[in-house]
């Protein structure tokens, strides 16, 4: 693994950048806020974890053009996918924490932005949580995480089938910046799915409840949500849980 400064140096143009300061990140990249020329940027440099998570940096590229070409987010300045090497310009804003969350005009903004992202027109190989459940139940190999691969099977096999939309899929508010609005980053699980399982991860991760959610849901829809819509919903909610306990059992692991 390239260390930054060698990584800029192949970068054209950026063998004069500045790297300022390592950025809080996940076990799969580092980050660092990097500047040149009067301008500020991110550069993001993959650790072999992210091999061991099955992160498709190509396909993540191809999601960061089409929200870019919405209008939605910025595109990549430089993007070498195979050697984990992504460079993207600093977005000026502090992440959301859960409070931010706990405001119902706040999930009535993010369920604007979430409205649009499930509107961009994207090709790519739907999102499947049970590939990734698989792995890191394999890659622990005990009886619990079989477990919870098992229950995370049957609540998979009972869900509806719908028609895929762009997803962002990984919604902890970490990856929502205040900018003057609210802006999604970190893209790398991002790929079509169902776009009730974005909701559910906001409601999920940060344990709004039952009245928050309803909220969420509404401003999503515009109306009150059908009573198929709320099941759908709670089936979505119920595979995130399971999804979630054994990420952590995972990070346990390390």
């Amino acid at each position: 693994m390239k260390g930054p400064r060698a990584v800029l140096d192949g970068i054209p143009g950026f063998g004069n950048a500045i790297i300022e300061s390592r950025l809080d990140g996940g076990l799969a990249s580092r980050s660092y806020r990097v500047g040149c020329n009067g301008e500020w940027f991110v550069l993001r440099i993959d650790t072999p974890e992210a091999a061991r998570l099955g992160l498709n940096r190509t396909a993540e590229h191809a999601v960061i053009r089409a929200v870019a070409g919405a209008g939605l987010g910025p595109g990549a300045v430089y993007c070498e996918p195979e050697a984990g090497v992504l460079l993207r310009p600093f977005i000026p804003g502090r992440p959301w924490t859960r409070d931010d969350l706990l405001q119902a005009k706040n999930l009535a903004r993010l369920a604007d932005r979430l409205r649009g992202l499930h509107d961009i027109p994207f090709a790519g190989s739907r999102f499947d949580p049970m590939a990734a459940a698989a792995r890191y139940a394999e890659q622990l190999g005990s009886d619990q995480a079989r477990a919870h691969l098992q229950r995370l099977r049957n609540i998979h096999a009972s869900l509806e089938r719908v028609e895929p939309v762009l997803c962002h899929n990984d919604l902890v508010c970490q990856n929502i910046l205040e900018a003057g609005g609210p802006v999604l980053i970190d893209w790398e699980f991002a790929a079509p799915g169902d776009s009730l399982f974005d909701l559910a991860v906001v409601v999920q991760h940060h344990d709004l409840g039952s009245d928050l959610a309803g909220i969420f849901l509404q401003a999503y829809f515009g109306r009150p949500p059908t009573a198929g819509e709320r099941a759908r919903f709670s089936a979505q909610c119920a595979l995130y849980r399971e999804l979630l306990d054994l990420w952590n059992l995972r990070l346990r692991d390390l």
